[in-house]
């Protein structure tokens, strides 16, 4: 069973519209998996959770709702508390958190302190 299927599964259980086919799935599923907290999802992203078509292109503020398997194959801008940075959602960023994907931090290069340390020692 793929990841995406567990999570709507769960997504189900939780919301209480599952059926018997649910339910019977997720019996089958180990018990560490069923006793997890329900995943967080905004109330405006809940809404488009319906309808998949209204994230495409979508700035999201809240970076710390769930990706659900909805969302996959749709582009989405993340906020890093600075600049909006685009993602697509692909299946493997299933049950991960949006701001797992928009960092929010630079990443230091490591060749500039060297740079200058060789440029003072040219000119000794």
């Amino acid at each position: 069973m793929r990841p995406t299927d567990i999570l709507r599964v769960l997504n189900k259980q939780f919301l209480g519209i599952a059926g018997e086919n649910v339910n019977a799935i997720a019996k089958k599923l180990p018990s560490p998996i069923v006793s997890r907290k329900p995943a967080f999802i905004d109330a405006f992203l809940y809404k488009m959770k319906k309808n998949p078509e209204l994230l495409k292109n979508k700035t999201i503020w809240s970076r710390r709702s769930t990706i659900f398997p909805e969302f996959v194959d749709s582009q989405v801008k993340i906020y890093n508390g600075k600049t909006t940075i685009r993602c697509k959602i692909t299946e493997g960023k299933v049950g991960h958190k949006f701001g797992e994907f928009a960092l929010t931090r630079k990443r230091k290069s490591r060749d500039q302190p060297n740079a200058k340390v060789k440029q003072l020692k040219k000119k000794k």
